[in-house]
């Protein structure tokens, strides 16, 4: 499929970059593009990306810029995909990857981290699930509450915002709003898990519920888990981003259920607080060097736009 502008770099990554793939595996292609000259010049502008499927992504190279230079893991680490990966490489694509080391910074940190603790929580929320299901939709006089909100949810949102914010007190609420306020705070939260509860049954892959059924937990996130703590521990210590990994088997072994679930969580919490502690002594800058991010993007739009017929 034709795409606007001009592809600089493209590559495959997740699983097959990792080292990580089996047979059923996907293969993810993501790549970065200098639109035509109308995305810069002109007033309308362009996509900040394109996406041909579901595994297949293309950045405006503004866009992937600002999202490598914050950290973003799956966005950084395409920069160092292994040589076979890479499908697509023009001159300024090669400048781009001969620039990576300045898109480094101790942004990673929180950024890996943060990805990780995401990848912790649907592993905690599913195996809730797991473990004990919903039995029923929640019903708005299960909380007590009339088939009708005496408050809107407007209201609700505005009288929480300024709780949140102490232009409100508490005091100067009744007893029977906050009552009120409570019962619909929890109806509302029952709500979205309940929703969450069935778009995830909905969605879930076969082999993955099997998993998850034998082993109490889903085992692909736990793999992802400790990969991304991995990767953010290694990138603090040392500089080096290592998307190739060498503890291939160990990784595979707990996408197969080696670990339990509190060896998981045990694993994890270490593994988390050594990539804090790491920041004292890393060699990373605590941020990029934004400015000579912005000048070398402009550059390379300004190569590729002159080459363009």
């Amino acid at each position: 499929m034709e795409t606007p502008g001009t592809l600089i770099y493209e590559t495959v990554h997740g699983s097959q970059a990792y080292g990580l793939a089996t047979p059923a595996s996907d293969v993810d292609l993501k790549g970065v593009l200098v639109g035509p000259a109308g995305w810069y010049h002109g007033y309308l502008g362009g996509p900040e990306q394109i996406e041909l499927t579901g595994d297949h992504v293309r950045y405006e190279i503004r866009k992937y810029f600002r999202l490598a230079a914050a950290a973003n893991p799956t966005v950084l680490e395409l920069l160092w995909t292994p040589s076979e990966c890479h499908m697509h490489m023009t001159p300024a694509g090669e400048r781009l990857l001969a620039a990576r080391e300045q898109f480094l910074s101790l942004r990673v940190k929180d950024s890996f981290s943060g990805y990780a603790m995401s990848q912790l929580g649907r592993i905690k929320t599913h195996r809730k699930w797991v473990m004990n299901p919903p039995q029923k939709e929640p019903q708005r006089a299960d909380f007590g509450l009339p088939d009708r909100a005496q408050i809107s949810r407007d209201q609700l949102g505005a009288v929480e915002a300024m709780l949140a914010d102490q232009r409100l007190e508490l005091v100067d609420l009744s007893t029977n709003f906050l009552d009120i306020l409570e019962r619909e705070r929890r109806y509302r939260g029952a709500r979205k898990e309940w929703d969450s509860y069935l778009s995830w049954q909905k969605t879930r892959n076969p082999r993955r519920s099997e998993l998850e059924a034998r082993f109490g937990y889903d085992t692909k996130h736990a793999l992802h888990l400790i990969r991304l703590l991995r990767m953010g521990l290694e990138i603090v210590s040392t500089g080096r981003v290592l998307v190739r990994r060498d503890d291939r088997d160990d990784l595979l072994g707990i996408k197969s259920g080696a670990l339990s679930y509190d060896e998981l969580m045990a694993r994890a919490e270490a593994l988390g607080q050594q990539v804090h502690a790491a920041a004292a002594t890393s060699p990373l800058p605590a941020a990029p060097d934004d400015a000579g991010l912005d000048r070398l993007c402009a550059e390379l739009v300004a190569d590729v736009l002159k080459a363009s017929p």
